[in-house]
């Protein structure tokens, strides 16, 4: 057993999954209960190692059972976590040819449809899995999707449903506290948005999820002593990106620069270590490289290797990384698709204002730069300040100078870039 899970609801619950397997050895339910609770570890540790031990465990319930529909969804949630998608779905899809009313497949084909784009697929399934199981699990799966989708006010209320509903595990329950804080974060509500957090963090969690929002919050609020313990302390449960780059941004606001440059090279090692064993992080890594202006040839050839863009994450981190590449013409095109949905996210508009900014579209530009601020002011310790300072000149009578330059070759006027 993990020793981060033992004397833990989790720890018991696995200890208990594995009693069976050794009692029931031949029963494809224990294999597959076995897999669900390794898979619950995985959600609360992040350590992408238990895939494999979950896929075996449903792999194992398969062959005893070829048409056990929990395991066929097991092995469409591991595929899912590691970004095939599209084995994802035909696993859940055998699930529900099986047994249609089964909830969990359909939530399993709305994540990957949301990964790939497809957000009216997503919330066919999305629907169907409330109707059938109305619970944590589905409606935080919709609200996640409203608010992807422009609707803020709907998200909030149904994550908050989510939460008063709670689960089995307290873990899922905090996932959902992190995603209502990020929620009112990006809206600028800071003060709820900590208070989201608060009955977790009074009770001590080790959420991952829960801390980075915690540290991001107070980061946002210049508590950076607050931040930085928040980050240490999903650090102390194993290396996580994020909180790495949280770490990093603090350290160069706070002029720290040799903090910073530790802090950034670990980032680089993960990803180097992540790369040997399969986990897939490569948009987060371009991103990375192109929020803090390094690299830009190895962002690209990372986001390019993450292969199509799909979803509204990935279109404006191919844009944001088109933009540090110089190839305005290309960001233009996808900054265009990150925007289509509404999502409220100041990150989409403040990288929309900096393009619009370097094509001479400075209508645009100060429409974008405004909304990102509009919508919360410190959205980034790094680039609120920026968007500030892009915005002042935009409204000054002296030329705009490109954030990067224009390489030879690449579009010089976007002509009303986002109208």
């Amino acid at each position: 057993m993990p020793t981060s899970q033992m004397g833990t609801v989790t720890g018991m619950a696995l200890e208990a999954a594995f009693t069976r397997v050794k009692a029931q050895p031949v029963q494809a339910a224990a294999w597959s209960g076995l897999g669900d609770v390794i898979a619950q570890c995985q959600r609360e540790s992040n350590d992408a190692s238990f895939y494999a031990v979950a896929e075996k465990c449903y792999q194992w319930a398969l062959n005893l059972n070829p048409a056990w529909t929990d395991a066929m969804a097991g092995m469409g949630w591991v595929h899912g976590g590691r970004h095939e998608f599209d084995l994802s779905m035909l696993w859940a899809e055998k699930a529900l040819s099986a047994d249609a009313g089964y909830a969990t497949a359909h939530g399993i084909i709305g994540d990957a449809a949301v990964e790939l784009g497809d957000y009216d697929k997503a919330y066919e399934h999305y629907q169907k899995m409330m109707d059938l199981r109305p619970d944590l699990s589905s409606w935080s799966r919709g609200a996640h999707l409203l608010w992807l989708t422009g609707n803020q006010s709907k998200a909030v209320m149904l994550m908050g449903q989510a939460i008063r509903s709670g689960g089995p595990y307290a873990e899922n329950t905090s996932w959902c506290r992190a995603r209502l804080a990020l929620m009112l974060f990006n809206n600028g509500a800071l003060v709820p948005a900590a208070q989201a957090l608060e009955p977790a963090l009074a009770k001590g969690t080790t959420n991952f999820h829960v801390l980075l929002a915690a540290g991001r919050i107070a980061a946002a609020e210049g508590k950076f002593p607050e931040a930085e313990g928040h980050y240490r302390k999903v650090l102390e449960k194993g290396p996580n990106l994020e909180a790495l780059i949280g770490l990093g941004d603090i350290a160069v606001v706070q002029g720290r620069t040799e903090d910073a440059a530790q802090a950034y090279a670990s980032v680089k090692s993960l990803h180097a270590q992540h790369r040997q064993t399969g986990v897939h992080d490569h948009m987060e890594m371009a991103r990375f490289y192109a929020d803090h202006g390094m690299e830009a040839d190895e962002a690209l050839r990372l986001a390019r290797e993450h292969g199509e863009v799909r979803n509204v994450f990935e279109a404006d981190t191919m844009a944001w990384v088109l933009f540090q590449h110089g190839d305005q013409a290309k960001a233009i095109e996808y900054i265009k698709q990150a925007l289509k949905t509404n999502t409220p996210d100041p990150a989409i508009h403040y990288h929309a204002g900096c393009i619009a900014a370097a094509a001479g579209d400075r209508v645009s530009a100060q429409k974008h730069l405004q909304k990102a601020l509009s919508m919360n002011p410190v959205f980034s310790v790094l680039h609120a300040p920026k968007a500030v300072a892009l915005l002042e000149k935009l409204g000054s009578t002296a030329p705009v100078v490109p954030v990067v330059a224009e390489r030879p070759g690449n579009a010089g006027n976007a002509l009303s870039v986002l109208k």
